[in-house]
């Protein structure tokens, strides 16, 4: 149904995991993620790819306590950039059929930046 096109991410994650060379982090990660330190600035960019406005996600940043807050509603043709910090993990939901919202993946920026597309 939705589809990631993925990168490799340089980052430091909360406390409970090591500095890694990682993929995006799976949401079964998220009770263990959160930001630390507000230091080194970079920015984070969104686009989506889709033929209709069907295609939408939902962008959370996780705060210093792990909790989800919500920054943007993106569709279809959107690009959204976001200043951000190396140690500021992302979260992208989807609607789930019905209602409610499923967690696709949570996303670390990178030194100079980090573009995730979004199908």
């Amino acid at each position: 149904m939705f589809k990631l096109l993925r990168t490799t991410v340089l980052a430091t994650l909360a406390p409970t995991f090591a500095s890694t060379t990682s993929y995006a982090i799976s949401c079964n990660q998220e009770g263990g993620m959160r930001s630390i330190h507000g230091d080194q600035p970079t920015n984070i960019r969104f686009r989506v790819i889709g033929e209709n406005d069907e295609t939408q996600f939902k962008i959370y940043w996780l705060d210093y306590e792990g909790r989800r807050v919500f920054y943007k509603h993106v569709f279809a043709g959107d690009v959204y950039n976001q200043q951000t910090f190396l140690t500021h993990p992302w979260l992208v939901t989807a609607p789930e059929p019905g209602g409610g919202e499923f967690c696709i993946e949570i996303f670390l920026p990178k030194p100079g930046g980090r573009t995730i597309t979004l199908r």
